[in-house]
């Protein structure tokens, strides 16, 4: 059978093909590229999550011993310390005395993140030792 010249093909050539191919990759890249800051984000926020986890941790045990020298023995304290030290791209810093601690950690974006037996809660450039504080 001859076929008629006037008949289309359907379908799509191999450039077209590829073009839509490329346009794919760029969108998807552009994607990729936005969520960054919103993958730091979230890091900060499992960080201060885990932090006041260690908080509560620390005000448990002083309840139960009127000291917060053990506090570091507790599993829901290190629980939370090795979370917190996941999200981040540093260690916990923590100091303790019988009646007073601060412990604080990089956060993901910028800064430190820290928390003090005060009540203090927030970005800070050190946890003190001495004082046991989040100085400014």
């Amino acid at each position: 059978m001859i076929q008629n010249i006037t008949e289309k093909r359907t379908g799509f050539t191999l450039v077209e093909l590829l073009v839509v191919i490329a346009i794919i990759g760029l969108l998807s890249t552009i994607v990729l590229v936005s969520f960054g800051p919103v993958r730091n984000q979230a890091r900060d926020t499992a960080i201060k999550a885990n932090l006041s986890q260690m908080r509560l941790a620390s005000e448990v045990q002083y309840v139960a011993d009127s000291s917060y020298s053990n506090v570091q023995a507790r599993a829901d304290y290190t629980a939370a310390k090795a979370a917190a030290e996941d999200a981040s791209t540093g260690t916990v810093t923590e100091h303790f005395s019988a009646s007073a601690y601060c412990f604080q950690i990089p956060l993901a974006t910028s800064g430190n993140w820290c928390i003090d037996s005060t009540g203090y809660i927030g970005t800070t450039a050190n946890c003190d030792g001495v004082g046991y504080d989040c100085a400014s």
